[in-house]
């Protein structure tokens, strides 16, 4: 055998020093979309486009990605609809940060149940098709603590939660926090506040935090998502006419498409047109456009970074499939008089909020949907709420029963007239808001939260009333005008400590005339009962549309309101209350439904209602 060379088997000797101290040498400093399109794998079946991940596919997703990686930046805003890969903007962070810089990380998302599916359906598969991934998470040691909902790294873990349960916001601190369709998320959770808010609490020990707030956006009074984005530098995506030049963004008023008599589009019609030089731009164009496109901040001058990007950027998903859609929910929209069609394409299509054009409700019309129930509680209440207005003489109240999909039912409007400085007014409003309603085979439900207006001259015998009655879910509220959400937060800060909801009764009244529309029971649909002992009279009707909500400007840019065209407006008042009150109970309306249909029967209470006294103002009585 012939002799080693000298220093040949010092070559081929592993040299241990080096290879100890190399696990702790730091990774050369990356971007997210330079890790993910080093090292992510998308699963097959969760994407069209399974395999090797490649931020050229989603050009538009890379700025968004590496922005995360400034340390000026410490909140990015996302407002997109679907198709264009905005979860992906999450589940690439979770990889950077706990393959490159091990972090503790939260996924928030609207509901634990909505959490639970994500985490089993896209983490756990992005974790296990990640090579990279697959061995930090599946260490034998950390396998206990990696359940659906808790997974634990090598220096860090990820929790992901729904923004519908308290605990999961109250815990340990958080550096990593992406809040994920938060147009979705409850307004407020009972006693605890806005989830959202209560999240970014969680970050507030780390200098280096790192926020993703990101969603489809729904009703322009009420996105949360909107909101935020109009708090950032409003970032569009702009692309380049391969014609002129011409710099610009895709809007929905561009695209253009011929029918034919049946309305129907005519295929290979559809094309982009250049608002500079008319080009009608093909797909293939659309395609290179977007690869080559940039983003440009509109409002250079806001710190926080927000982005919007359209399905008219997706390169999977072709023109003609987006004008079908506009096509079948504009025909909704002028056969049903129905826009939540045009909503959805809004939403999920232009990621765009849709702002609502209410129309004039007749009074005479809903009074003639009136219905005699077979009880108290019809078939299909799951939750009891009620609103309380005050007036200098009475107190006016209405009781509603809450189903599946918000469908509601009108149990009882009533008025209390007297001296409210005193007891006597409260204690009859006590009998009423504390007492059983009855279903036709004797199962019952109490009254389970209660919004009490405090504004007017009995501020202070609201509070009072309340204090004493918060375990009962009965709240001192103040409405406000021009909010977004439709409960803005609970506080003691008043005289007497009690708790004070701020709702917002724009949003609310948006709601309810929204749903008033709905002329057939289901979702959203509103019953008011025949019954003369409920008063539900032509006077309730007169008082239920009292408002119309008009569009004004203000310094330019456009503004809804809600004027008067009536004076009296208690019955639409006290309708706005429940339906906010029922927001401080969190429904669920499934688990609900089972619950309420185990309750079990009791011989119905002797209770007579009276027909509520009513003043009649005439010209005898002055």
């Amino acid at each position: 055998m012939s002799k080693q060379k000298k220093g040949q088997s010092r070559k081929e000797k592993p040299n241990l020093t080096s290879l100890f101290l190399s696990d702790f040498r730091p990774k050369p400093k990356i971007t997210i979309s330079q890790w993910a399109d080093t090292y992510r794998f998308v699963a097959e079946g969760l994407s069209s486009l399974p395999g090797k991940w490649n931020t050229d596919n989603t050009p538009y997703m890379r700025e968004i990605l590496d922005i995360f990686t400034d340390r000026k930046v410490n909140q990015v805003v996302v407002m997109a609809s679907s198709q264009v890969g905005k979860t992906e903007v999450g589940l690439n962070m979770i990889g950077y940060y706990s393959h490159q810089e091990p972090s503790a990380i939260m996924y928030l998302l609207p509901t634990d149940d909505v959490a639970k599916k994500f985490s089993n359906s896209r983490v756990k598969t992005t974790i296990e098709s990640t090579p990279v991934l697959a061995p930090l998470f599946n260490n034998r040691s950390r396998n206990a603590a990696n359940a659906n909902d808790f997974k634990s790294f090598p220096g860090g873990f990820l929790t992901i939660s729904g923004a519908n349960t308290p605990n999961n916001l109250a815990s340990f601190p958080i550096r990593i926090l992406i809040q994920d369709e938060i147009d979705r998320f409850p307004h407020i959770l009972t006693h605890e506040g806005d989830p959202i808010q209560l999240a970014r609490q969680r970050t507030v020990t780390y200098s280096n935090a790192k926020e993703l707030l990101i969603s489809t956006p729904t009703i322009v009074s009420r996105s949360r998502i909107w909101e935020a984005y109009q708090n950032t530098d409003q970032r569009e995506y702009h692309v380049n006419c391969p014609d002129c030049n011409h710099l610009f963004t895709f809007q929905w008023e561009q695209v253009k498409w011929e029918v034919n008599s049946y309305n129907k589009l005519i295929q290979g019609s559809v094309y982009i047109e250049c608002p500079a030089c008319f080009h009608n731009i093909t797909e293939r164009e659309r395609r290179e456009m977007v690869k080559l496109g940039k983003w440009i901040a509109t409002k250079p001058e806001k710190e926080i970074p927000g982005f919007h990007i359209s399905t008219l950027y997706s390169t999977m998903i072709r023109f003609s499939i987006l004008v079908k859609e506009y096509i079948l929910a504009q025909e909704w929209l002028e056969v049903n008089k129905d826009p939540t069609k045009m909503q959805v394409f809004y939403n999920l299509k232009l990621g765009l909020p849709y702002d609502e054009v209410f129309a004039d409700l007749d009074p005479d019309l809903l009074a003639r949907r009136r219905e005699f129930y077979d009880a108290e509680l019809p078939e299909g209440v799951l939750y009891l709420t009620a609103g309380v207005d005050t007036q200098s003489d009475r107190l006016e109240y209405q009781i509603i029963g809450w189903g599946d999909g918000y469908e509601a039912w009108v149990i009882q409007y009533g008025v209390i007239h007297g001296d409210l400085t005193i007891d006597k007014p409260w204690n009859s409003l006590d009998q009423v808001l504390t007492r059983y309603y009855y279903f036709v085979d004797g199962r019952k439900l109490p009254i389970m939260a209660v919004f009490i207006d405090s504004a007017g001259n009995h501020t202070n015998e609201v509070y009072r009333y309340t204090k004493s009655r918060e375990h009962l879910n009965i709240f001192a509220i103040v409405g406000r005008a021009g909010e977004k959400s439709l409960i803005n937060g609970m506080s003691r800060n008043n005289i007497y400590k009690v708790y004070l909801a701020t709702v917002g009764v724009d949003t609310g009244k948006a709601i309810l005339m929204r749903n008033l529309t709905i002329e057939y029971a289901g979702p959203g649909h509103i019953h008011f009962p025949r019954k003369e002992e409920c008063n539900c009279d032509q006077n309730y009707f007169d008082m239920l549309t009292a408002e119309k909500c008009e569009t004004v400007y203000k310094n330019g840019y456009p503004k809804q309101v809600w004027k008067k065209i009536r004076e009296r407006n208690e019955a639409l008042d006290t309708f706005v209350y429940g339906r906010a009150a029922l927001e401080t109970l969190n429904p669920n309306f499934e688990a609900q439904r089972k619950a309420v249909a185990e309750l079990p029967v009791f011989q119905q209470e002797n209770v007579v209602n009276k027909p509520q006294e009513r003043r009649i103002f005439s010209r005898l009585s002055r």
